[in-house]
């Protein structure tokens, strides 16, 4: 049970590394893409993003460090308009991307939390 438990904690380190390589690729990148295929498209992305980056801590964090875990987050999210307000390139720092982060923060929260709640209460 315990490898079980480090081989899913591996894979979930790998996909949080490589979504967080990810993000900091298509947030940071210069803004030269196609026009938006439906509405509210980067905002959807964001948040879609930011509860696949969040998710795999809360699965696997103690209780204790979640709030240090949904902080970090969050502040990655601020960091990210601020870094494109000053960067140029075709990039804009939005405060609703901002709270589209946060809404994907709180998402991956509450699932994160029903999922752990059912393991939990089978262990």
């Amino acid at each position: 049970m315990a490898n079980r438990q480090g081989l899913v904690f591996l894979a979930l380190g790998a996909i949080s590394g490589f979504g967080m390589a990810l993000a900091a690729w298509l947030f940071i990148a210069p803004d030269v893409g196609p026009p938006p295929a439906i509405p509210f498209q980067d905002k959807i992305f964001h948040a879609v993003a930011f509860a696949c980056l969040t998710g795999p801590g809360v699965l696997v964090l103690p209780g204790r460090y979640l709030w240090f875990w949904l902080t970090h987050m969050a502040v990655l999210g601020g960091g990210i308009e601020w870094v494109q307000a000053r960067m140029g390139a075709g990039r804009s720092g939005d405060p609703v991307d901002f709270i589209a982060d946060c809404v994907g923060i709180a998402a991956a929260y509450g699932v994160g939390r029903l999922i752990r709640s059912r393991f939990e209460a089978a262990a």
